[in-house]
């Protein structure tokens, strides 16, 4: 495991046995008339071992926050017989892509394909560590043995 696939591990593995994932209500019908359609609410689904409570935030003038003790609930109350559906972010998925990225390797030897790729790679690695460089940062912090001991 090269090091920016490790730094992702290390920030990955703070959320063991699985992050939150991220959703949005999308209401294609709304059939109350109260909160139009397109996207209503967004949320968040917790991990198995908090339970997989749901927290979701209503958009708009009326905007409240409700969790939820059986995340399962969130579309089969708001839902209006599939007019509103929960859109999951699959953060889990998206985590193992960008782990696959991080630890594809240069390519040997001094042709142009090479050249091409480990550039390619060297400005794929460069942007994933630029944009999670504060997370990576705190996530090796937490789980660095602490200093002078």
């Amino acid at each position: 495991m090269n090091r920016l696939a490790a730094r992702l591990a290390s920030l990955v593995a703070q959320f063991e046995p699985e992050p939150p994932i991220p959703y949005v209500l999308r209401r294609d019908i709304d059939v109350t008339g109260v909160s139009g359609t397109g996207v209503v609410a967004e949320g968040a689904i917790f991990s198995t071992a908090a339970g997989s409570t749901g927290v979701t935030r209503w958009r708009g003038e009326r905007g409240s926050t409700v969790a939820w003790d059986h995340a399962r609930d969130i579309e089969s109350i708001h839902g209006h017989d599939g007019a509103t559906s929960v859109v999951l972010l699959p953060v889990p998925a998206m985590l193992a892509a960008l782990t696959s990225v991080a630890e594809l390797g240069q390519q040997r030897g001094d042709d142009e394909w090479a050249r091409g790729w480990n550039e390619a790679l060297r400005v794929v690695h460069g942007l994933v560590e630029r944009a999670l460089a504060p997370h990576l940062a705190a996530a090796e912090e937490h789980t660095s043995p602490a200093k002078g001991t």
